[in-house]
C-alpha cells in the first residue's frame, strides 16, 4: 500500500497498553528484537511506551512522533510496520472524510524461551549477531536452576492451607475475555502451498496424521526462513521422519541440514520484501529503473515474480514446478530464473511449453549466465534481434545421459562391472565426470544415480547428515557419494560413508583426483587379495621323463615281474 494513502502527518492516534511493561521486557526488546529490526522501530516503540504509560487515551497527531524522534513521516511508517510484523504493535484504523484515526496497541515481547524456540526469530537473530553472541544471549536468558539435589520438596498445596467458603460471586463481578500476552509472532502459514506438499507425500512415505497443526506451522515458518518450496519441504519431511514420528525439532533440524547441503552454509538473513504493488510496477518497467529492477530480480523468489507478472493472481502448481526444476535440477540461479519468467511474460503471453523454457535456460547456462544483469542483457539481445526462440541446435540435457556417464565412470575408474556397457559407448569419461562432480548438488547426484527417479529417503538423509556434520566441499562429497554408491551396490547409509571418509582422511584426500587415485588403489589391492587361494600355491615340481614316453620306470617294471612269478608259482 502506498504511503500517501496510508499515513499523513496530521492523522491522529491514541495509545493503548493492555499489559504492564517492566524493565525485563525492555531488556528483551533491546537485546533480542533490536538486532532484527534496527534502532528506528525500537525508538518508536519506546516513545509510544513512554507516552502511553502516563497519558493513555490521549490523542496526538503524527507531528508529535516526527518531532520526538526527528524522523520523517515515511520513516515513521516504515518503523511502524516493522513493529507490526515482529509482533510488538497492533494498529487499528478509522477513516473520516478528512482524517484518519489510529489506535496503537503496544504489545510486550515474547518470553525469552518462546523467542528462542521460534525457528524464524532464533535463526534470524543468529544470522545477525553471530554464534558467539547468540550463545551468550541464550545462556543469559536461560533460567538458573536452584541446587536441590538430595532435597525433597515440602511445599504446601492451596487446599492444604485454605478452605472453601460458602459464598457466590455476583455475575457482574466476574471477569470475561481476559487479555493474554502474545505467545507467537503474527505469521499466516496458510500462504504455504500445503496442497502441493501433501500431493507429493504418499501415506507410505509419511502418514498424513503426522502433519498436525503445530507441524504445519513449523513447516511454513522454516520454508519461509530458508526460502524452500513445497517440493523441497517434501525432502525435509522425509529426512525428519523417524519411525513414523514427526516432531517440530526434527523438522527444524532437517530443514537446516537441507539448506546447508543445497543452498548455502551461511545462515539466512532477514530482509524486508517489496510490497506486491511495487514489485508489479517494477516488473512492468523493463526499460526504466534498471538498477532497481536488477535488485528486485536478485532478491525476489520466483513465485513472487510469477505472481507479479500475473497481476497478483495465484500461480498454478505445474507452472511453479516447471520454473523450480530449473533451479533444483539444472543448477540455474534464482535471479536468472526470475529474469526468464519476466522475459517470457513480456514476449510470449499465453501457453508456453516446458521444452521451450528449458531450451532458453540451457542456452543461458551454456553461456555462463549467473546474474540478473547478465540475463537481462541476453534477453535484450533476443528482443533486439526479434528472435525470441532458441537455435534448433540447443539440446536439453537428459537425466539418463548423466546416469550412463556415472555408470561408465564407475567402470573406467574403479572397474565396477555394471558400468562396462556404458563405458564402451562414451568418450572422455574421466574429464566429463570430474566436471559433473564440480557443478551439481548432492541430492541431484542421488537422483542421477537412480536414473532420474526420486532417491530413497534413507539415502537422502544419510548424505544430508554427512554433509551437515563434516562440511566437505561439494566436488569431493559428490565423488564420495558416487564411489560409495557402487561400492555398496546402491545401498548408501551414513556409517558406510563415514567408513570410506575415514580412510580418505588418513590419506589426506582433499581433491577429486586424489579421491579417485585412492579408490583405484583400494580396488586393486582387494582384487589381488582375493585372487590368491586360501590354501596357498604349492611349489612347481619337474615331472619325470617317463610321463610323456612309453618307457616305464624301473621300479614299476620290477613290480610287474614279481607279480608274474607269484602267479606262476601258485599254478604249479
Amino acid at each position: 500500500m502506498k504511503l500517501n494513502n496510508e499515513l499523513h502527518s496530521v492523522d491522529r492516534f491514541t495509545i493503548h497498553i493492555p499489559f504492564p511493561l517492566s524493565s525485563y521486557e525492555r531488556k528483551l526488546i533491546t537485546l533480542l528484537y533490536q538486532p532484527l529490526i534496527g534502532p528506528e522501530p525500537i525508538s518508536l516503540y519506546f516513545l509510544l511506551w513512554a507516552e502511553g504509560e502516563d497519558e493513555e487515551g490521549r490523542d496526538y497527531t503524527h507531528y508529535h512522533l516526527m518531532n520526538g524522534l526527528d524522523m520523517s513521516i515515511g520513516a515513521i511508517f516504515n518503523a511502524r510496520i516493522a513493529l507490526e510484523a515482529i509482533g510488538l504493535l497492533r494498529t487499528y484504523k478509522k477513516e473520516t472524510d478528512d482524517l484518519h484515526y489510529f489506535s496503537y496497541e503496544i504489545l510486550p515481547p515474547l518470553e525469552a524461551r518462546r523467542f528462542f524456540e521460534d525457528p524464524l526469530l532464533s535463526m534470524f537473530l543468529f544470522s545477525k549477531i553471530g554464534e558467539n553472541a547468540y550463545r551468550r544471549l541464550l545462556q543469559r536468558f536461560t533460567p538458573k536452576r536452584v541446587a536441590i539435589e538430595g532435597m525433597t520438596e515440602i511445599s504446601r498445596q492451596f487446599t492444604d492451607v485454605y478452605q472453601p467458603i460458602q459464598q457466590h460471586m455476583p455475575k457482574n463481578m466476574m471477569v470475561h475475555d481476559i487479555a493474554e500476552k502474545p505467545s507467537k509472532i503474527p505469521f499466516y502459514y496458510q500462504s504455504f502451498d500445503f496442497p502441493l506438499l501433501m500431493s507429493g507425500l504418499s501415506e507410505n512415505m509419511i502418514p498424513h496424521r503426522l502433519i498436525t497443526a503445530e507441524i504445519k506451522e513449523t513447516i511454513a515458518k522454516v520454508a519461509f526462513m530458508y526460502g524452500l518450496s513445497a517440493i523441497d519441504m517434501k525432502h525435509v519431511l522425509m529426512m525428519a521422519n523417524s519411525d513414523d514420528e514427526l516432531t517440530t525439532d526434527a523438522v527444524r533440524k532437517s530443514a537446516s541440514e537441507y539448506y546447508k547441503l543445497t543452498i548455502s552454509k551461511t545462515p539466512p538473513a532477514i530482509s524486508k520484501m517489496l510490497p506486491p504493488e511495487q514489485a508489479h510496477e517494477q516488473a512492468k518497467e523493463w526499460n526504466s529503473k534498471q538498477d532497481e529492477l536488477v535488485q528486485y530480480f536478485e532478491q525476489a523468489r520466483p513465485i513472487d515474480v510469477l505472481i507479479a507478472v500475473n497481476d497478483g493472481k495465484q500461480v498454478f502448481d505445474h507452472e511453479l514446478e516447471m520454473y523450480e526444476s530449473l533451479i533444483t535440477q539444472y543448477d540455474i540461479t534464482p535471479p536468472v530464473v526470475n529474469v526468464l519468467i519476466h522475459y517470457i511474460s513480456l514476449n510470449n503471453p499465453g501457453h508456453i511449453s516446458k521444452k521451450y523454457i528449458q531450451a532458453i535456460a540451457a542456452d543461458w547456462r551454456k553461456k555462463g549466465i549467473e546474474t540478473a544483469t547478465q540475463a537481462m542483457n541476453e534477453a535484450r539481445q533476443f528482443m533486439d534481434q526479434k528472435n525470441p526462440t532458441v537455435k534448433k541446435s540447443t539440446t536439453i540435457e537428459d537425466m539418463h545421459a548423466e546416469f550412463e556417464l556415472l555408470q561408465a565412470a564407475a567402470y573406467v575408474l574403479y572397474q565396477f562391472e555394471p558400468g562396462k556397457a556404458s563405458a564402451a559407448k562414451l568418450k572422455n569419461i574421466e574429464e566429463t565426470f570430474k566436471s559433473l562432480m564440480k557443478k551439481i548438488e548432492p541430492p541431484v547426484l542421488l537422483q542421477m544415480l537412480a536414473d532420474g527417479k526420486e532417491p530413497f529417503a534413507h539415502e537422502l538423509k544419510a548424505v544430508t547428515q554427512f554433509a551437515s556434520m563434516y562440511e566437505w566441499e561439494r566436488p569431493l562429497l559428490n565423488t564420495l557419494i558416487h564411489y560409495a554408491h557402487f561400492s555398496s551396490e546402491g545401498n548408501l547409509n551414513l556409517p558406510f560413508l563415514e567408513a570410506i571418509a575415514s580412510g580418505w582422511r588418513k590419506q589426506s584426500v582433499q581433491t577429486i583426483e586424489t579421491a579417485i587415485q585412492y579408490g583405484q588403489n583400494y580396488r586393486k589391492s582387494r582384487a589381488q587379495k582375493y585372487s590368491r587361494t586360501t590354501y596357498g600355491n604349492p611349489e612347481k615340481k619337474e615331472l619325470p621323463a617317463w610321463i610323456n614316453s612309453s618307457e616305464k620306470p624301473k621300479s614299476q617294471a620290477s613290480l610287474e615281474e614279481l607279480e608274474r612269478q607269484y602267479r606262476m608259482k601258485k599254478k604249479s
